[in-house]
């Protein structure tokens, strides 16, 4: 009978136990990482791997070497040597040989070199979209490890308050067993809900052990360190703005545009190559001692001889790529508009439901086991009716700390769609001297 008793109180104390044992681990394990802090660490730890400036600082660099004029040509000869008679090999006897020195320049047009200048710093900014891009999916990817690590060691701990009361219902089962007031049914049943329980409390484990360890490639050595409470679910304002069409803050968007104004200043450069550069040479020509020195003056341009099939080809190309980036952007800019619509919607009906869980279905559930209790208390249900309407109420808490994982994972979609400032995410652009 005490074992009865000692059940009894169990089932009666288990939330108030559960709750006051959640409060107690929370207090000891003092909030150390908090996701804010993790979304710096990762973005930090990340480094060169997913948000590298290399590709940025190497088109500014190329942008500056493009304004500028080519290396003069500088030419060294010896012309009109005699190869046979008296004056064989001679440098000085035959007034036609001559030892000269020349310095050849070509003169780009300052336009062709305003245009391939503005094509690499239009590189360079669409290599700076494409880092953003990569510094949201670090802090998304980032946010989500922290979430997944977090839920699992919840559902560890939720699991774990059911624990006792199954020891004491298989106590108090195999006690009404020997008294002859029970069955061996009972007893089986019992062990059955404890063997159940363990097998997904080792579930649980692995999956707390796998979330550390994605954990761990996002921010480092500070996975080992326990986590803050989580931050509250709701839809974003930034996310809100965002719905009402305000897009051209999301990193893909961006990135689309800058990859429209690269193709564009491709056209502005081939339209620019169709125009020839003018290559000035002045030559020193020296003479034998008998006859005077020579200068020259060349000028040379080449003949676009061909421009319907060359350049006028190549500026079609370009026009073609230009198009075909602009169509990339719209499918771009109409998929990211109808993600964030949904994921909104889908967060707005989640937390709905999150508040049906805690306002009815998980009262109910309390009801039901307190009902089992009081027919078992008045002898007319049994003890594992008690168990099970108990059990029932942890598998529907289970369902409820799982819907609120996957909502959470929705919230931190849409709350780092745009990446958080951070040292790690300033503009990589700089202007070079």
């Amino acid at each position: 009978m005490l074992s009865l008793r000692r059940l009894t109180l169990a089932l009666l104390c288990a939330p108030a136990l559960g709750l006051a044992w959640s409060h107690a681990a929370a207090a000891q394990a003092a909030p150390n990482l908090s996701l804010a802090e993790s979304v710096a660490l990762a973005t930090t730890h990340a480094g060169n791997a997913e948000s590298s400036v290399g590709a940025v600082e190497s088109a500014m660099q190329m942008a500056v070497a493009a304004g500028q004029l080519p290396d003069p040509v500088l030419k060294l000869g010896l012309n009109n040597v005699p190869l046979n008679g008296p004056d064989q090999f001679s440098l000085t006897r035959d007034f036609m040989t001559m030892r000269s020195v020349s310095v050849m320049q070509e003169f780009t047009r300052p336009d062709k070199r305003r245009a391939r200048v503005a094509r690499l710093e239009a590189e360079a900014t669409a290599a700076e979209a494409q880092r953003a891009v990569g510094l949201a999916s670090v802090q998304r990817n980032a946010a989500g490890a922290w979430l997944d690590r977090w839920y699992a060691e919840q559902t560890g701990v939720l699991l774990g308050h059911h624990g006792h009361p199954l020891d004491l219902a298989l106590q108090a089962a195999a006690a009404a067993y020997r008294s002859g007031r029970g069955s061996r049914a009972d007893v089986l049943a019992m062990e059955l809900e404890i063997q159940k329980l363990h097998d997904r409390l080792d579930e649980n484990q692995a999956a707390v052990a796998t979330a550390r360890l994605n954990f761990e490639r996002w921010v480092g050595p500070a996975a080992s360190r326990p986590l803050s409470e989580r931050p509250p679910l709701e839809v974003p304002q930034g996310v809100q703005q965002l719905a009402q069409g305000a897009f051209d803050s999301v990193p893909e968007i961006t990135a689309a545009q800058r990859e429209v104004a690269l193709a564009e200043s491709e056209i502005q450069v081939a339209t620019e190559a169709r125009k020839p550069d003018v290559t000035v040479e002045l030559m020193y020509s020296q003479r034998g001692p008998a006859y005077s020195n020579m200068g020259s003056l060349n000028v040379s341009f080449p003949v676009p001889w061909d421009r319907g099939n060359r350049q006028d080809r190549d500026i079609a190309a370009r026009l073609a790529q230009a198009n075909e980036a602009r169509a990339r952007f719209e499918i771009i800019r109409r998929n990211t508009q109808a993600m964030v619509g949904a994921k909104v919607a889908e967060l707005q009906r989640n937390l709905g439901r999150l508040k049906r869980y805690d306002e009815k279905t998980l009262p109910l559930a309390s009801a039901q086991a307190d009902a089992a209790l009081t027919a078992y208390r008045a002898n007319t249900g049994s003890l594992l009716a008690v168990a099970e309407a108990n059990h029932r109420a942890i598998d529907l808490a289970v369902e409820r700390l799982a819907l609120e994982a996957k909502t959470a994972r929705l919230w931190a979609d849409l709350a780092f769609l745009v990446p958080l400032p951070t040292a790690q995410s300033g503009p990589a652009t700089k202007e070079l001297k």
